[in-house]
């Protein structure tokens, strides 16, 4: 019987790394329950922060062009998991991050 992959990538600021209304977005690969974190070395203002997209809030530049970084991030997180899909190897958070 084959065990079922559970795969997750989630973003979120860590804001007690906050620097005034600065936060660090940072990335979240879950599989199966364990989890690793990838700083991703953007900021965001906390109040820009949509907590139920996962995404900064608004359409002008800045926040466009913070959305279209955190989408290209968010694919090369998942070819990851597709490359060691297709190399047969051990697919945890820590050897996603790694490959990252």
């Amino acid at each position: 019987m084959e065990h079922k992959i559970t795969f997750r990538i989630h973003f979120w600021l860590n804001t007690a790394k906050s620097k005034g209304n600065l936060a660090p977005i940072y990335a979240r690969v879950t599989i199966n329950g364990r989890r690793a974190e990838i700083s991703l070395k953007r900021e965001c203002a906390i109040d820009s922060w949509d907590e139920r997209a996962h995404r900064i809030k608004g359409r002008n530049p800045d926040a466009t062009r913070l959305n279209g970084y955190l989408d290209a991030k968010y694919s090369r997180l998942l070819q990851c998991y597709e490359d060691l899909l297709k190399e047969d190897l051990l697919i945890t958070a820590k050897t996603i991050k790694a490959k990252f």
